[in-house]
């Protein structure tokens, strides 16, 4: 079961269900998600991947199912790590796991979500998270969110015989509250 926790125009974010480990397994074991989270290295298996939504929804992390409001069906995650309570800095990350589903902007109005609840219910300073080189897509979604690049690691990710790099992409609150478009993807 999914509960509207934070609601978009076209998408909720509900807590994960850990129901769903099966789901989550499969999306993490192919290879066309996995290279550009940088988990191909990983085996994930479903008792492991079980075990960590429960340990994740105990924790002080804040892990959410991206949930079509159409279909009411699960077509991702996104998540928000807290990195440091003092400066209210979180490392965000996420994606769509079912391939029919990418491309279609649901992974940015995700992230632009994820974002506006860090900032304005958790209260967040900055956000920031890595993006390979060769993940356009993620790269010109958290551009469309308002997050900048603030750097980049050379050679930072070695996948499949060759090394790419990896960028730091941010946004701060004050970079948030500029940028207007999202005053408009929640309801009120």
């Amino acid at each position: 079961m999914y509960y509207k926790k934070y609601e978009g125009k076209r998408i909720y974010l509900s807590p994960m269900n850990i129901d769903d480990y099966k789901i989550y397994t499969r999306w993490l074991n192919d290879e066309t998600l996995s290279r550009g989270l940088g988990n191909m290295k990983f085996l994930f298996g479903e008792e492991n991947e079980k075990e960590w939504i429960e340990r994740e929804s105990k924790g002080n992390n804040y892990n959410f199912s991206i949930i079509d409001k159409n279909t009411d069906t699960m077509i991702g995650s996104y998540g928000l790590e807290v990195k440091d309570n003092v400066s209210r800095r979180f490392h965000v990350g996420g994606f769509i796991g079912e391939k029919e589903d990418r491309g279609k902007g649901y992974g940015t109005e995700a992230l632009e979500l994820v974002t506006k609840f860090a900032f304005e219910i958790l209260n967040a300073n900055t956000l920031y998270s890595g993006i390979f080189s060769f993940n356009e897509p993620s790269l010109m979604a958290a551009k469309k969110a308002g997050y900048k690049i603030a750097g980049k690691f050379r050679e930072a990710y070695f996948y499949n015989g060759v090394y790419y790099d990896e960028y730091l992409v941010e946004i701060t609150k004050k970079d948030y509250l500029k940028h207007k478009k999202y005053k408009e993807i929640v309801r009120v």
